[in-house]
Parts: C-alpha cells; sequence; structure tokens
C-alpha cells in the first residue's frame, strides 16, 4: 500500500503548518477574535480553538505555594461568579481557578492539594472586603495575616461620601443656592486630595458659572452643613492615611469618627469591624492590583472569544 509524503512542516494528516499554529497563538495572546484569526488565517474559527486547546494547558496544581496570596471573585461562563486566586509578588502567576466561590469548595481545593507545612508558609493574604474569605483563611493559612486591599476601603468610603452628597442635596430645597450647584456640578473636587485642591488662582467653574478657586468652592458647602464636612474630611484622613502608610493616622479616623446619620455610618462600622486586617493594609506594600488586572483580561477575553467558552 502506497504510504502518503510526510514533511516537518505539517503534522501527519493536517493541513495547517506548525508554523501557522504558532501566529495563530500569537494574535490570540493580542486579544483577537477567533474569527478575525480565522479569517486572517485562512483557516475555521473552529480551528482556532482545537490550536489554543492544543497549547494551552491548565495546570492542576502549582508547585510550590507562594508566601503572598491574592484573593478575589470574578464573573465566569453563565453569569456564575468564579473564584480566582493569585501570587501577589513575582510574575502574578494564577495559583487556582475555580467554578464558583462556595466556602466549602474553596477550602476542599487547599486542603486536598496542599500539606500543612506548605500552607504554613504562605504570609499573608490579599481580599477585597468580602468577610466570607476572612472566616476561613486562618483554618487553611494558620500563619497568614490578613489583608485588606486599600483601593476597596477608598473606594467603598467614596461611595458613602457620594450618598451623603447626594442626600444633601435632596434637602436643599432651593435649586438655584451657590450651595446646590457646588454639590451637584463639582462632586469631583469632593474626591479630590485636600491638598491637591488650588487655593491661589481662580478658575471659572461651571455649574455655577463663577470664578473662584476649588478650595473656595469645597468650603462653601462644607461651611454650611457640618455633618458633611465630618463625612469629607474623614474620607479624607482615610485617604491621606493609606497613602502615607500611617497605622496611627488610620485607627484615629476610624475610631474618632461619630455618627452622622450618613452612609459613613455604616462604612465605619464596617472598618472598625476589620480594623486588625485594614491596619494591615497600611503596613504591607501587597494589594490587589495584579489579580484585578488578570480580571481585566478575563473580561476582554470573554468579549472577545465570540460565543467560544
Amino acid at each position: 500500500m502506497a504510504r502518503s509524503v510526510t514533511t516537518d512542516l505539517v503534522e501527519e494528516n493536517h493541513s495547517l503548518s506548525h508554523q501557522l499554529k504558532h501566529g495563530v497563538m500569537a494574535m490570540v495572546r493580542e486579544g483577537m477574535t477567533n474569527k478575525t484569526i480565522a479569517k486572517m488565517c485562512h483557516c475555521s474559527a473552529s480551528s482556532v480553538a482545537r490550536i489554543v486547546q492544543k497549547f494551552v494547558t491548565p495546570k492542576r496544581r502549582m508547585a510550590v505555594l507562594p508566601k503572598h496570596l491574592c484573593f478575589d471573585k470574578f464573573r465566569s461562563v453563565d453569569h456564575k461568579i468564579s473564584f480566582i486566586c493569585c501570587d501577589a509578588e513575582n510574575d502574578h502567576e494564577i495559583v487556582a481557578i475555580l467554578a464558583d466561590r462556595l466556602t466549602k469548595n474553596i477550602v476542599d481545593y487547599f486542603l486536598n492539594r496542599y500539606s500543612v507545612t506548605e500552607r504554613q508558609r504562605v504570609e499573608t493574604i490579599v481580599i477585597d472586603l468580602n468577610a466570607q474569605y476572612a472566616s476561613f483563611i486562618h483554618q487553611l493559612f494558620p500563619n497568614a495575616e490578613i489583608i485588606i486591599d486599600r483601593f476597596h476601603i477608598i473606594q467603598m468610603a467614596g461611595r458613602s461620601l457620594d450618598n451623603a452628597r447626594i442626600q444633601l442635596l435632596k434637602q436643599i430645597k432651593d435649586h438655584r443656592c451657590r450651595e446646590y450647584k457646588v454639590l451637584k456640578s463639582q462632586w469631583r473636587l469632593f474626591h479630590k486630595d485636600d491638598d491637591q485642591l488650588e487655593s491661589a488662582k481662580p478658575i471659572f467653574l461651571r455649574g455655577i458659572n463663577e470664578f473662584m478657586t476649588q478650595q473656595d468652592a469645597v468650603g462653601l458647602t462644607l461651611c454650611k452643613y457640618p455633618d458633611s464636612e465630618r463625612v469629607y474630611e474623614t474620607y479624607q484622613e482615610l485617604q491621606s492615611a493609606l497613602k502615607q502608610r500611617d497605622v496611627d493616622k488610620l485607627n484615629s479616623a476610624i475610631f474618632a469618627y461619630e455618627n452622622t446619620k450618613t452612609a459613613m455610618d455604616q462604612t465605619i462600622r464596617t472598618l472598625r469591624h476589620s480594623a486588625h486586617y485594614i491596619a494591615n493594609s497600611a503596613k504591607y506594600d501587597y494589594s490587589n492590583g495584579p489579580l484585578e488586572g488578570i480580571n481585566r483580561k478575563i473580561k476582554n477575553l470573554k468579549r472577545s472569544c465570540c460565543g467560544f467558552r
């Protein structure tokens, strides 16, 4: 029986060359869609998907558990919320991706794959303000310090600041007054660092339609409404303490706060409940930034895969 001719350029019984397959993978890494790659390489979108599946082999277990970890969640397929964990330093390699974020499944994953000695080597774990992770981390990693991500602290305080501002807007009946216009149109100034507000050169502020400094615009509202001033000062103190990594200043902002009957009250109660973990966010340099970047790439891939899972 005659034997077909073979060559090193193409795998046996295949029509796509090795060079073409490597080119497909290079375009996949750039985030291009399967259909676009198929059109450029003159093959089918299914062939692109098969090439990706062949070249990418999911890891079952990381050989050495990193000393510093990041925990977070992301929206995967079928609108499910999945768990993801990565190395907080070095090359930010992914440690685990689970189909869901149930506590039982997360605990079982680490218990079944890593020994007690390996888990005891973990020194820090960065999480968001989700209390679910804090409930089982010490069970899995006895020597690990829990760090609350700094971005999530400022984000929660910023949302409380906005809620307090909107609540005040609803209470002001005269919509033509200067205070209302400042709160309505110049809300970004309240999120800006206090020491970065322009205090010398007046500028034209749209919405108010006046020339004044940014510091005067903010002070115009805060002087008239003391509760809003306390909320604003608390937000600024939290932001400043985390930037300066000042633990004493951070604790002072949390525990010296007095209730104002605004959304900031609940935020401070949450921070007080996790005061030790909040203090660690000022002591350590680690954050969930690497994991947020990975989640961003996952979102881009989901948008570009055109229905392929």
